[in-house]
């Protein structure tokens, strides 16, 4: 039996790489006890309560381990291009009469994903456990959502969504790429 993904997942990115195999274990063996006793779907909420209530005091620490300057550091590495990308095309697209902001061909924003999946993709290549490459990810994701929303204009709803999916995509994904070497 295995509690909710999104829990663990929440776990995972508060957690640092030195506590990641004790809290989830001592986490995991009670979640087995209460599915035997209780039953499962009450140990999925007893589980998630747990992560949710220990996010804060994990984070804390990850921060105070410096674990967590590194993953924003390379989040915010994957990301960096994208925020670059969109000011490059909105001072271009300012020069041209008429024209302003992220309202831009296409072509040009499938240009900044790419970009975005690839350096996403460079951050992930250096990360060494599973724990950082999740915390790598979702903060990327959490970085691409606040470029986006600080850039100017109005960005296409399927720009944004290929975005906030790409940048932890990338990093996940050349993290299990070099793992799997």
């Amino acid at each position: 039996m295995m509690p909710g993904r999104v829990a663990q997942f929440l776990l995972l990115a508060a957690v640092g790489t030195a506590e990641a195999e004790f809290v989830a274990g001592d986490l995991h063996e009670e979640f087995a006890e209460l599915a035997k006793c209780r039953g499962r779907r009450a140990a999925r909420r007893w589980y998630f309560r747990q992560v949710l209530r220990s996010v804060i005091p994990l984070l804390t620490l990850r921060i105070r381990s410096g674990e967590f300057t590194r993953a924003l550091l390379a989040a915010s590495l994957a990301v960096l291009p994208l925020a670059l990308l969109d000011r490059l095309w909105s001072f271009a697209y300012s020069q041209i009469p008429l024209k302003d902001g992220l309202d831009r061909a296409p072509a040009l924003l499938a240009i900044n994903v790419g970009l975005l999946v690839l350096s996403a993709a460079a951050a992930g290549s250096v990360l060494r456990t599973r724990p950082q490459a999740i915390a790598t990810a979702a903060l990327s994701a959490l970085l691409t959502a606040l470029v986006l929303r600080i850039a100017p204009g109005s960005a296409p709803l399927l720009y944004a969504f290929s975005a906030l999916a790409a940048a932890p995509t990338g990093c996940v994904a050349a993290f299990r790429w070099r793992r799997s070497r």
